[in-house]
């Protein structure tokens, strides 16, 4: 049966790679299980998820376990009613908007006079404005920003966390507030296997998922069945959100403006100018950006009407990049390095009840997220949170890792920059100053590549361990 097993799941591989050119299950072309299932056929599938299984019970061994463990005893966890604003929220809603393809280029950017995303730019006014944020995925892109947001871990650089563990035991963010009175939903148009949030929801938390049966597509936007537009999205959704008992966690996720972004002629309202050097691809994702703020700003004033934005803790954030080199091509690189071109997107904070309004520049990501909620609802921060509590972090910073190996690749503090050589090896990268980017010794680096390449290691061997419990205590 093992040699069956093997041979069929080597099989597999080839396919994926001469067909797909990867050799990741198909992610980066299919992301429903259902469809999966489809594609590659019922028994190749049984193989292939079969043959991971086996794989999967011999990754971690009892040196990770003991990494793990003398980690867990020595890291400092996020504290609870430590600092400013704890419980300044205390029984509010929260709202969480992941914004599909937002990228932080697009805010505050006008051209022809015209602003890209006007009703974003008005709520960055109104709120707290991160634009030095990051989104940092592997290869499940949507699904690992969401993964990232709702446990403050990090993504797996070789698997999609939703679909391979989406069995594990977390301490999710919605799992959390259930034990605080919270009801917990999420809100998004796509089919409920796509990404497997059928099955990984109930694990996080989640009490209950709308998803495309839930509502009526009036406009198709977007390719494929999963085309409900993010007007209908938030109009539909609006009605759900007052009859929920309060208080409650609603995640709603937009889809318009994903890539190939196809949005009909009449919704296109971003006019471009007529000399525009823009690709084709990049002019469709602003007016795909466009129609989605205008579908944001709408669903806002909704709020307002309704009373339930002064009674809600709001977080608008976008999940990854839009593959375009839009950033490039505004010139609205925000003095970003480089290598984080990419990856950066704007995270808004709104939270009626404080005095929180402005902009940052404060080195954070997704993982920030959870323990910036829990210390504004007055709620103990979990010891299994990676993130910083983005209100009282004494030493911000984020990270990211290399697809595959998952070895450190950039680290970004409000000081210091370290970037990861080709060959992963820490001596041969480089380490420069912020703001000024002088370059420094490698050495200056050092203590600061080993805390946040340590913090990416314990964040693997938890999940592909399922040893939350080991740090959770």
């Amino acid at each position: 049966m093992i040699a069956i097993v093997f041979f069929g799941y080597k099989y597999l591989l080839y396919t994926e790679k001469k067909e797909w050119g990867s050799t990741s299950r198909l992610y980066t072309d299919v992301y429903d299980l259902k469809s999966l299932v489809g594609k590659m056929g019922i028994t190749n599938f049984f193989l292939e998820d079969t043959f991971k299984y086996i794989l999967r019970s011999k990754l971690i061994t009892a040196k990770d376990k003991s990494f793990l463990q003398d980690w867990g005893k020595n890291r400092q966890p996020v504290k609870a009613s430590a600092g400013k604003y704890f419980g300044a929220e205390k029984g509010k809603n929260v709202i969480i908007i992941q914004v599909e393809s937002l990228e932080n280029s697009v805010i505050n950017t006008e051209m022809g006079g015209q602003e890209i995303t006007p009703n974003l730019n008005q709520l960055a006014k109104d709120g707290l404005y991160f634009n030095n944020y990051y989104t940092q995925v592997g290869p499940g892109n949507t699904a690992d920003a969401e993964f990232s947001t709702m446990n403050s871990l990090y993504p797996l650089p070789d698997d999609v966390v939703f679909i391979d563990y989406a069995k594990n035991i977390y301490k999710a963010l919605p799992q959390l507030l259930v034990k605080n009175g919270y009801k917990t939903y999420s809100l998004h148009g796509d089919v409920p296997t796509f990404w497997n949030r059928s099955n990984i929801y109930p694990q996080l938390g989640y009490q209950k998922a709308y998803d495309l049966n839930d509502y009526i597509v009036t406009k198709p936007v977007g390719k494929g069945p999963s085309n409900l537009g993010d007007e209908d999205l938030f109009f539909q959704s609006l009605p759900r959100l007052e009859s929920f008992k309060q208080p409650f966690m609603a995640t709603l996720i937009t889809m318009s403006s994903h890539t190939p972004f196809i949005l009909p002629d009449d919704l296109k309202t971003f006019q471009l100018p007529t000399d525009t050097t823009l690709t084709y691809e990049q002019q469709q994702y602003l007016q795909s950006i466009h129609y989605t703020d205008k579908a944001i700003g709408e669903f806002i004033n909704g709020l307002k009407k309704d009373g339930l934005y002064d009674n809600s803790l709001i977080f608008i954030w976008g999940d990854h990049g839009s593959f375009t080199n839009i950033t490039s091509a505004l010139g609205n690189q925000n003095n970003v390095l480089p290598e984080l071109l990419n990856s950066q997107v704007p995270m808004i904070l709104l939270a009626p009840g404080t005095n929180l309004k402005g902009t940052t520049n404060i080195p954070s990501s997704h993982l920030d997220i959870y323990p910036t909620i829990t210390n504004l609802l007055g709620i103990t921060t979990p010891k299994s949170v990676l993130g910083q509590d983005l209100l009282n972090t004494k030493n911000p910073s984020e990270t990211h890792f290399k697809l595959v190996s998952g070895g450190v690749d950039t680290i970004l503090t409000e000081s210091l920059a370290y970037q990861a050589s080709e060959d992963g090896l820490f001596i041969h990268g480089s380490c420069e100053s912020i703001p000024n980017k002088n370059i420094l010794p490698i050495t200056d680096c050092k203590n600061l590549y080993n805390e946040q390449s340590n913090a990416v290691k314990a964040s693997n061997i938890i999940i592909k361990g399922d040893l939350l419990s080991i740090v959770a205590k």
